[in-house]
């Protein structure tokens, strides 16, 4: 799947607005779970290939 890094919408609608919020808060919580998981030791043997 390719990063993207910026989305620009013209004209959006509540919807689209609404779900691109969604999305973004749910990756910050996908973000901050691998940090806990991180800080707790949970990983072995891990090389960190790409930020």
């Amino acid at each position: 799947m390719a990063q993207v890094e910026y989305i620009s919408i013209k004209n959006a609608s509540r919807r689209v607005l609404d779900k691109m919020r969604m999305i973004g808060e749910q990756k910050a919580q996908r973000l901050q779970e691998v940090q806990e998981r991180w800080d707790a030791g949970d990983y072995k043997e891990v090389e960190v290939v790409q930020l």
